[in-house]
């Protein structure tokens, strides 16, 4: 139902955006390869785009030709117009500027010529970013911190069942920042940062490209992108396509993972229309639809198996106890629909955006009934529903050139609905098994949630070097795991000399608990081969931080250093326990945590040749698990209880690296990854005590550009990742983030081919 509503509201706004008529007209004028402002990087300066920055305040991006002599954007569309939208957004980039955060951007033209190209999604693109590190069931950490806020031409993406980066795609995106660190007042919610994704428009250009793109692993990808203008609406729209035999994190090391196959369908459409010289309306609609094997370790039986539990091996379910992990099967399907309505007007000192947005979700857990209950002693068929609203109002009023105001308030409502039937076996006090029939457990959930967000920031240039922003923010969600905080801002930038950036921040911050929908209760499973360790349990609570945060950037003639430091003070530190080898979870909370970090980035740019790398170095830690104890056995809670352990997240070392070279049409560019490794527990040590090995990943990749079509350009590209075939574990099951065991993805190999039109 909700993904129907979804549909129908994207629809209502595009047939409302396609008959608005202007306020006022503008004055258009278009020719062949006329430029005003035209949204594209220089070619020579594309890896140099992610760079560690300090903003004093937002600047427009450069915009030059592509120096390779093919020019393959086609004619630009020229005059009033552009000039209008390209204002537009840099009004936009002013009301929300990260002044003081560490921010670290991508553009697409750097995207697109690294490994995976525009077909990457954005966990890929992230973890090219310092501080940015991948848990082993897949999702993003960031300073050791789970969670992130999405928003798309700075409108925050309502939360879904599953992290945004795994379904978004990079090729939508003109440019994606990652902002971290002690975040300005107008950012709340979460600690670990904000990806902020800015579409491709257009605006600035028309045509589009069509790929075609395989190779191992039964991997096979088709994708469209297209740009241009209907009478005064221009547009933007892309879809891909994708079925691969490597959907999910394998839980063995093979090379042709089990039962892993998946396919995945993704669209994207913007639409813009520019009202008058100082306003314009938007539209944005985003639809996913993905769908999953659940993969299983191979050579294992049922009837053998001697992973630990809570009841005793080996089960039978009516005369069945022999079940081999190759006929263990399950899916897994997550669907997204999200729409943005937004109206943006700049007028004299005043800019401000109001923006409304509707997100449907859907996931459905198909299980293996008699596989699952035989080796976990659970199976659980899920269908979970959630459907959010929200209203996101944010202005920025100069009162000088050197003064500044910020506001805006943000109301959402959401509402989850989730049906579970869990299948078990009865047992006795001793966990021995009293009947081979599958007894069927029926769980219905449903909780709504209201959330309020208000802040108000003042920004100050003291001189020419020093910049103050100050800012209060007001935060309320209600039901379990929210509350209501009043978190203080504050950030300092000084530029002492040319190409010097320092700036010194200190952030407050509020996180509610996820909303625990579709997880079963302790003592509903009490007595069963899926009870939990622990039967009583706390519901999980609001996290709050103190986050102080400083960093200092050097740019020399072609070398872009930089380093940061934080230190946070967590109360009530949340973290999270997956289920199986499924996307559900249940938070927890440590009474308190304590995090540290240093983060080291490096930007090389000497003609053809790019070169860029960051290193972190962290610590996170908490004490006391204080809620959601039942996943816990009671030797770990009271350990816990006295002893500051590693969190799920706590990954010492982390780093990416990587290099790109250019000559006339070809291009050849590599990057990679490592990691110290996640905890784990290990017979007879405390809990998250020990360490998976250190792990590492290179990809490759090679473009050249011929004439295709129509005297269009056509490109060849090649992607070789994990070139070294480097099979490592991510996590083996044992930590306290449970979930089953993961592997790094086996070495894939693609060809493909892009036609512009």
């Amino acid at each position: 139902m909700a993904i129907r509503q979804s549909a129908a509201f994207g629809l209502a706004l595009a047939g409302l955006m396609a008959g608005l008529a202007p306020h006022q007209a503008v004055a258009q004028t278009s020719g062949p390869r006329q430029q005003a402002h035209v949204a594209r990087d220089d070619d020579d300066d594309d890896d140099r785009k992610l760079v560690h920055q300090t903003k004093v305040a937002p600047k427009a991006k450069d915009h030059e030709d592509d120096d390779d002599g093919d020019d393959d954007d086609g004619p630009k569309r020229g005059g009033e117009i552009v000039v209008t939208a390209h204002q537009l957004d840099n009004a936009r980039a002013r009301v929300s500027a990260s002044l003081g955060a560490s921010t670290y951007s991508l553009t697409n033209d750097v995207i697109e010529k690294r490994p995976s190209g525009e077909a990457a999604n954005l966990v890929n693109v992230l973890l090219q970013m310092p501080g940015v590190s991948q848990g082993g069931s897949g999702e993003l950490h960031v300073r050791g911190t789970q969670g992130l806020q999405y928003r798309i031409n700075n409108v925050i993406i309502p939360d879904g069942f599953t992290d945004l980066a795994d379904t978004l795609r990079a090729r939508f995106a003109e440019k994606i920042e990652l902002v971290t660190g002690a975040l300005p007042a107008q950012y709340g919610l979460q600690t670990g940062g904000v990806v902020n994704i800015t579409t491709k428009s257009g605006v600035y250009g028309h045509g589009g490209e069509v790929e075609l793109s395989g190779g191992t692993l039964g991997r096979f990808e088709g994708a469209f992108d297209a740009m241009g203008s209907l009478g005064e609406t221009n547009y933007y729209v892309s879809g891909s396509y994708l079925r691969s035999d490597a959907g999910l994190s394998a839980p063995d090391g093979s090379t042709s993972p089990l039962h892993d196959h998946t396919d995945q369908i993704d669209g994207f459409a913007y639409f813009d229309r520019i009202l008058d010289a100082q306003s314009r309306l938007s539209l944005i609609v985003g639809v996913s639809n993905d769908a999953y094997d659940l993969p299983h370790a191979r050579g294992i039986n049922a009837a053998t198996d001697t992973a630990p539990s809570t009841f005793q091996r080996p089960l039978t379910i009516g005369s069945t106890t022999a079940y081999p992990a190759e006929a263990w099967g399950g899916h897994e399907r997550v669907a997204s629909q999200y729409g943005i309505l937004s109206y943006q007007r700049s007028a004299g000192a005043l800019t401000m955006q109001l923006s409304a947005t509707l997100r449907a979700s859907a996931l459905a857990i198909t299980p293996d009934m008699v596989g699952d209950v035989l080796f976990t002693g659970l199976a659980q068929a899920v269908s979970k529903h959630n459907l959010s609203t929200g209203l996101q109002a944010e202005g920025l009023y100069e009162l000088s050139p050197a003064h500044r105001l910020r506001g805006g308030i943000t109301v959402n409502w959401s509402r989850d609905r989730s049906r579970s039937d869990y299948a078990v076996l009865p047992v006795d006090a001793t966990g021995r098994p009293i009947s081979t029939t599958l007894l069927t457990l029926p769980g219905m959930e449903a909780e709504t949630r209201h959330q309020l967000g208000a802040y108000l920031e003042d920004e100050w240039l003291l001189g020419e070097s020093l910049t103050i922003n100050a800012g209060l923010r007001f935060d309320s969600t209600t039901n379990s795991g929210g509350g209501d905080a009043l978190s203080p801002r504050i950030n300092a930038v000084w530029k002492p000399t040319s190409g010097t950036t320092a700036h010194l921040g200190y952030a407050r911050y509020f996180v509610p608990a996820s909303e625990d929908t579709g997880t079963a209760a302790a003592s509903l499973l009490a007595g069963t081969t899926g009870a939990w360790p622990t039967r009583t349990e706390t519901p999980a609570k609001a996290e709050r931080d103190d986050d102080i945060d400083l960093g200092v950037e050097q740019k020399l003639e072609d070398v872009t250093l930089g380093v940061d430091a934080y230190w946070r003070h967590a109360r009530n530190l949340l973290d999270a326990v997956r289920i199986g080898s499924t996307v559900l979870s249940r938070p927890f909370n440590y009474e308190r945590g304590k995090a540290w970090g240093v983060e080291l980035t490096a930007t090389y740019t000497q003609g053809p040749l790019s070169i860029w790398g960051n290193l972190a170095v962290a610590q996170i830690e908490g004490c006391t698990i204080i809620a959601g104890q039942a996943p816990f056995t009671a030797a770990q809670l009271q350990w816990i209880a006295a002893h500051d352990v590693p969190t799920n997240a706590d990954q010492r070392v982390t780093g990416s690296l990587g290099a790109a070279w250019h000559s006339g049409r070809l291009r050849l560019s590599a990057d990679g990854v490592l990691g110290s490794g996640l905890p784990r527990t290990v017979a007879g040590a405390a809990p998250n005590g020990a360490r998976m090995p250190a792990n590492a990943q290179v990809n490759l990749a090679a473009t050249y550009r011929v004439d295709g079509l129509a005297h269009h350009p056509l490109t060849i590209r090649l992607d070789v990742l994990n070139a070294l075939g480097a099979r490592y574990a991510l996590q083996d099951g044992s930590s306290l983030a449970g979930g089953t065991a993961q592997w790094g993805s086996p070495r894939g190999i693609y060809a493909g081919v892009e036609q512009a039109f």
